[in-house]
């Protein structure tokens, strides 16, 4: 009888879990001769196993952003608000719950690596390369495994078909996480440095892509959630086997170090490898614009920070315009992701400060009087439609930039990265047309300037009405990856994106994370902290608040804020949150001593207040930049976070068919259940 297996063009379309994990489907088959014997489609059948890597679709399969205590996504449809409401369970069924699909694509690197040398059309060089491709991935869908469900059942190699799945235990965490590395580990041996030469292979792994993904998953290891944790004492297998350790090892956190710096030091000794902090100077530009660098280097694609990416075009060429969509303000957008306050109090002050360090100089209320130092640099008369059309370009180049007079005073004297990232109320939305017309179609009447400035408030033209669906419930939104050369009334951009999953910045991050928790003094910590800042446009922390150097904690608590500022919406702050056991914080309120007003008094905490502008303060008819009662501090949303949310529940249609398996802690009495 003739073998057959599956071939799947994009992405996986079958529904598998351990009991069927080798199940064939009459769907789209192709005999082992057909695959095997021809390069195209043995190349085809590789360019699959790529298809399991989530696209960071907003809805689907990376809600992140929309759950962690940095934004909201107002649509009650979307995926987080599921979590944010407590409403999920085991059977929920949610895309985003990707068990079934990640085990799918293991099994597709798993086919590959048996069959690739059998094809006789590809040479002995490309089977090699190819077999540490499909060994990558599996290691990497292992780690999106990981940190979504913690210790998982590992999977090594195919199995008969007669296999009985029913008695699968998980791996313990540190099992896991070896086999993840020891993949990362085989695949950069085999793999290229880097893939400039050949640019056609951009969006596939490489050695540093590998090294960095080790580096992250034992920045993982090494915290809270699963180094030390006796709150998952009880969490066993059947046969009483931990699967989290304990015992806290300082070990952990050294290794995570040293995968760290070894990324580091790839890219200071291999010039060629282009890996480094993207500045817009030494990509075209005469003059450093710290700005416009943490604007470029979310949009220029392949840039010189970019380690681990995946094009649109190869698995999903909306998200990027998706997401610009859903960040721009109506009328012709649908303005709906927001930022917190948590993360809006977070970004520093020009000075490097803290806003509420001694000397910041930061105003919580009144509208200023005057612009910043860089929202005009050329000096035009904006009184001029001439002017008006100069200051536009340089907006749109990133030339000009922060607050204007008339701004909301929160959001003045704020460092670059907070310019870069967050669209508040009266600011110029750069994403549209130069036609003045085009531009005033986004004011009220009493707006219309030209400028076309972000109407958030009630009865602007964001939110003409209490009623009205698409709207920012925070009163502000996301401008991080969205292209100031975009046309956003005709949803026309000018280049195409890439969808980043790590860059340089993060492995830095994870390396001075790492040193504080067992070396304070090293003076590494210093020294990449202050490459981080620098591209930033911000004095380093050890100038702006010298107290760090002698108070390890604080210093440790202002790595994880910086992490905060410069990874936000990326997906990032989900994940941090819960790695380091912060997420379940217990709600606070405070009484700010200045203005006698409620505020969030918490830095972590996925559940309880999260807190914006006011955004149904005042009357549609009279509302406009200077109503003032748009700007109190306003609970938008009371959120559920229970213990069990630290980790997926494993979809209970697997746990049916592998009754050998142990839920997660607290979804089904495997630990007894505690807030």
């Amino acid at each position: 009888m003739k073998r057959y297996i599956i071939f799947l063009v994009g992405l996986f379309l079958l529904s598998t879990g351990c009991s069927n994990f080798l199940d064939k489907q009459p769907d789209d088959m192709k005999t082992d001769e057909m695959v095997w014997n021809s390069r195209m489609e043995t190349e085809k059948y590789l360019a699959n196993c790529y298809g399991g890597i989530p696209t960071g679709h907003l809805h689907k399969h990376e809600p992140w952003i929309g759950a962690a205590d940095e934004c909201n996504i107002t649509w009650n449809f979307y995926q987080a608000d599921n979590f944010n409401r407590g409403d999920w369970t085991p059977s929920s069924g949610l895309e985003c719950d990707r068990y079934n699909r990640f085990y799918q694509a293991i099994r597709s690197t798993l086919t590959f690596e048996n069959n690739v040398d059998r094809c006789g059309e590809l040479s002995d060089e490309l089977k090699t390369r190819y077999k540490a491709e499909v060994r990558f991935l599996r290691g990497y869908y292992y780690y999106l495994l990981l940190r979504q469900y913690g210790p998982v059942v590992l999977i090594k190699e195919l199995l008969p078909s007669g296999t009985d799945f029913a008695n699968m235990q998980r791996a313990p965490y540190d099992e896991c996480v070896d086999y993840i590395c020891q993949m990362m580990d085989l695949a950069a041996y085999d793999l290229p440095m880097h893939y400039w030469d050949d640019q056609t292979r951009l969006g596939r792994p490489n050695k540093l892509v590998c090294m960095a993904v080790k580096a992250v998953v034992l920045n993982l290891a090494a915290s809270p959630q699963f180094n030390g944790n006796v709150e998952y004492a009880d969490f066993k297998n059947h046969d009483g086997t931990p699967l989290v350790s304990t015992v806290y090892s300082e070990q952990k956190w050294k290794d995570a170090a040293a995968a760290a710096k070894a990324v580091i030091d790839m890219a200071e000794t291999h010039p060629e490898t282009r890996l480094k902090l993207y500045r817009n100077d030494e990509n075209g530009d005469t003059e450093f614009n710290p700005y416009k660098s943490c604007v470029d280097v979310q949009l220029k694609a392949w840039n010189c920070e970019v380690i681990w990416a995946r094009s649109e075009g190869q698995y999903d060429e909306t998200f990027q315009r998706s997401w610009m969509v859903h960040n721009t303000p109506g009328p012709h957008c649908l303005g709906g992701v927001s930022p917190t306050l948590r993360l809006v109090d977070a970004f520093l002050m020009k000075n490097g400060k803290p806003i509420d360090a001694p000397g910041s100089g930061y105003v919580e209320r009144g509208f200023a009087t005057s612009g910043g130092d860089n929202w005009n640099p050329n000096g035009y008369n904006i009184a001029t439609e001439e002017g008006r059309k100069g200051i536009i370009a340089d907006i749109r180049d990133s030339k000009a930039w922060g607050h204007w007079k008339g701004d909301w005073n929160m959001f003045c004297n704020r460092e670059p990265r907070f310019y870069a990232a967050i669209l508040y109320n009266h600011r110029v939305i750069p994403s549209l047309p130069d036609d003045k017309n085009i531009r005033n179609e986004w004011s009220t009447g009493r707006q219309k300037d030209g400028f076309g400035r972000a109407e958030l408030y009630l009865g602007g033209a964001a939110r003409p009405s209490i009623n009205y669906a698409n709207y920012s419930k925070t009163g502000m939104l996301v401008f991080k990856r969205n292209d100031p050369q975009a046309d956003m009334y005709n949803r026309a951009y000018p280049q195409n994106y890439a969808c980043t999953y790590i860059r340089y910045a993060e492995i830095l991050l994870d390396y001075i994370e790492a040193l504080s928790n067992y070396d304070p003094s090293n003076p590494d910590i210093r020294k990449y902290w202050d490459q981080i800042r620098s591209r930033a446009g911000v004095e380093s922390a050890f100038v702006a608040t010298p107290e760090i150097a002698s108070d390890p904690e604080l210093m440790h608590e202002y790595i994880i804020r910086e992490r905060q500022i410069e990874l936000c919406f990326e997906g990032d702050r989900y994940f941090t949150t819960r790695r380091l056991w912060k997420a379940h914080t217990p709600d606070k309120i405070v009484i700010d001593p200045v203005t006698g007003e409620e505020k969030d008094g918490r830095v972590y905490g996925d559940g309880g207040s999260m807190w914006g502008m006011n955004v149904d303060a005042g009357d549609v008819g009279s509302n406009d930049f200077n109503y003032e009662g748009f700007y109190k501090r306003t609970v938008f949303e009371k959120r559920v976070f229970n213990k069990e949310y630290y980790l997926f529940p494993i979809p209970q249609s697997e746990m049916d068919k592998c009754p050998g398996m142990v839920q997660n802690p607290w979804w089904s009495g495997n630990v007894n259940k505690a807030n």
